[in-house]
């Protein structure tokens, strides 16, 4: 008898470690096609001369020259997916991607910008603003993945020094690019990452960002305030 429920225990505990494996499998699947779908749009990207992606301006220094900045092909993105409305890139934390807007704050949270099934999710525009970014204040969206993509690495401007360091981040939208300065890194209740976006301003001049992702706490949200410059 007692070498039957050894037999059973072992069984279950075969049927566990399957289990387990084929979930840790699942996750790293989703992560690489989403890691090999994003680098994919790399060739969207045209660098400028002497362009270095991570180039970060002193405090001091004037915004950088258009001429200096890398084009987005953004005929050839929508070519893929409609809902496209930018790029974001903040060097110094391989934030480099897309930004979609869908019709709700939830699908983006489950589909890669080409419409893909995936965990991973997209960087997204909150569903309330306007998709050319003439809102007083804009709020985006990531997750904080685990192999450091997407949102995941906005922690890294809780470090004083750092923020000191890394302070520019590039919207880049059709017709134009937006230049906004981070300004602030905190952790706020979930009852306070919502912000209102009732008020818009009729000047057409985008003041404010957010920019959001999970918290270890599932009642909390990482935030970086950015300004515009």
């Amino acid at each position: 008898m007692g070498r039957k429920k050894e037999y059973v225990l072992l069984v279950l505990l075969g049927v566990i470690v399957l289990a387990a494996g084929g979930y840790l499998f699942g996750v790293w699947e989703g992560y690489h096609e989403a890691s090999a779908g994003y680098q994919r749009l790399q060739k969207y990207i045209i660098e400028r001369p002497d362009v270095e992606q991570d180039h970060e301006r002193q405090p001091d220094d004037q915004e950088e020259p258009e001429d200096k900045l890398p084009e987005i092909d953004f005929d050839g993105l929508r070519a893929i997916n409609k809902d496209i409305v930018a790029w974001i890139q903040i060097p110094g934390i391989a934030v480099d991607y897309p930004v979609v807007q869908g019709k709700d704050n939830e699908h983006y949270l489950h589909y890669t910008f080409d419409g893909k099934a995936n965990k991973a999710g997209s960087i997204f525009l909150d569903y309330r603003n306007r998709p050319d970014f003439t809102d007083s204040k804009v709020i985006l969206y990531g997750h904080n993945m685990k192999d450091g993509s997407m949102f995941s690495n906005l922690k890294k401007f809780e470090n004083v020094d750092f923020q000191k360091n890394h302070k520019t981040v590039y919207l880049y939208l059709p017709e134009k690019t937006l230049y906004m300065e981070v300004i602030e890194c905190k952790r706020v209740s979930m009852s306070n990452a919502v912000y209102d976006l009732g008020i818009q301003d009729e000047s057409g001049n985008l003041e404010e960002m957010i920019l959001s992702t999970c918290s270890v706490s599932s009642n909390t949200r990482l935030i970086l305030k950015c300004r515009a410059l």
